[in-house]
């Protein structure tokens, strides 16, 4: 009984560290976008599409974590890091979905028209860095 109990927790293991070496999306592939709040997905709906082309699956914001702030699930597993430099931390998700066919989803809480530009900045900044930390990351695993 013990060792069915070892196979079965070793299968576990080796299947959850193989879904993080997905094959990221073929380039230029679109996601429809769906936002939580009125005027987010104008905002956020390129850059949506961008992290998605990249492989990110998801980016979630919180402001003062310090060097945790920015967690970005990417196809060669987690990332993290703190605000870009000159950005004012506002808290968003972004979940681009895994499965063909699937709607990405953008959620910012506090959006509001009037920090509209803080969150634009926000987000070009967090998915730029994502992208480029997701790519390095990627090179350091192949």
């Amino acid at each position: 009984m013990q060792n069915l109990f070892a196979v079965a927790v070793i299968a576990v293991a080796m299947s959850a560290g193989m879904s993080q070496a997905q094959t990221p999306p073929a380039a230029g592939a679109q996601r429809t976008v769906k936002a939580i709040q009125p005027g987010l997905v104008e905002v956020a709906g390129p850059r949506v599409n961008d992290a998605y082309n990249a492989g990110i699956s998801k980016i979630v914001a919180s402001p003062a974590k310090g060097a945790k702030s920015i967690e970005v699930q990417s196809p060669y597993g987690p990332i993290f890091f703190d605000w870009p430099k000159d950005v004012k931390p506002v808290a968003f998700t972004i979940t681009t979905g895994k499965a063909a066919g699937s709607v990405a989803e953008v959620s910012a809480p506090g959006f509001t028209e009037a920090a509209r530009s803080d969150y634009k900045a926000a987000i070009d900044a967090v998915v730029t860095e994502a992208i480029s930390q997701s790519a390095a990351q990627k090179k350091r695993k192949t």
